[in-house]
């Protein structure tokens, strides 16, 4: 991993391109996903698998000491390495500040998940029965809260779309800290290839098709707590029209085509963001 100190203010320095940023980013993810399988491998012979299979499944932690020995240190990850990008402030012509970097391997890692849960909790907060909230108010905020984080996966995919067919910000974290990549060695493609900005275009649209069905059961009207049963929907929580047919390992209610689809893009669960493997997903009975 080379260190990038700096940046040469050259009039011919060039953006990443899609195609360069995504192999940047897979190289990374399978670096990851080899180191997690090693230490499962490790931790299996040494008889400590089960105890901690929930930790190493789950693959934060490694990314997060990965992300912070390369970026947070100012060097190149081995994607980037690989495909001769570097992270940049493209506007003011430098490497970002060691703060920006940091805040945005958080924002790209915890970002997603942090607001899910601060948006369940707030609703945990404002179904609580000491409240000073009128019933009419609850009703509402459950119905705008539910919303919220139904669309909140949504919009990061439709972040996703915009990056394929404009080549800017990765990801959201990225957009906010202001980091983007510029080619610095290594042959570059001239053109986008379009088959990325049709995939943009068709992910854009599968997302505004999604926003635009998602509507509140009209039986609906407050959101407790997990425990309270007596409230629970039993509609899918992704398309929140089907009746659920299949839950994850960490409970949440959805029909099969959404999980399916879900979990083929990205093995998570769309609410709390615990990994799912595909044949793992729960048929439920008798609801």
């Amino acid at each position: 991993m080379k260190p990038v100190n700096r940046l040469h203010h050259e009039l011919n320095l060039k953006y990443a391109i899609q195609a360069e940023i995504l192999r940047s980013h897979q190289r990374d993810a399978d670096f990851t996903e080899n180191l997690q399988k090693r230490l499962s491998e490790i931790l299996h012979n040494f008889g400590l698998h089960k105890r901690w299979h929930q930790y190493i499944q789950f693959n934060t932690p490694l990314k997060l000491i990965y992300f912070t020995f390369t970026s947070g240190m100012g060097n190149q990850t081995l994607g980037e390495e690989y495909t001769g990008i570097v992270q940049a402030n493209i506007e003011e012509l430098k490497v970002p500040s060691l703060a920006m970097r940091i805040l945005a391997i958080m924002l790209e890692i915890f970002g997603e998940r942090l607001l899910l849960k601060m948006l369940k909790k707030l609703q945990a907060q404002v179904n609580e029965p000491d409240n000073q909230l009128t019933a009419e108010a609850v009703a509402v905020l459950n119905i705008f809260l539910f919303k919220l984080r139904a669309i909140v996966p949504v919009l990061i995919l439709f972040h996703k779309g915009v990056f394929y067919i404009y080549g800017r910000f990765y990801s959201w974290g990225r957009r906010i800290t202001g980091l983007d990549y510029v080619k610095v060695y290594g042959q570059q493609v001239a053109t986008v290839s379009w088959g990325l900005k049709l995939l943009g275009i068709t992910t854009i649209i599968q997302c505004l098709l999604k926003i635009w069905q998602t509507d509140m059961p009209q039986n609906i009207t407050t959101i407790s707590s997990p425990l309270d049963v007596s409230h629970t929907s039993y509609t899918c929580q992704l398309c929140l029209e089907t009746a659920a047919t299949t839950a994850t390992l960490c409970g949440h209610l959805f029909c099969w085509d959404c999980l399916s689809d879900w979990l083929r893009n990205k093995p998570q669960c769309p609410f709390c963001r615990e990994h799912v493997p595909p044949s793992r997903i729960i048929h439920l009975m008798n609801l």
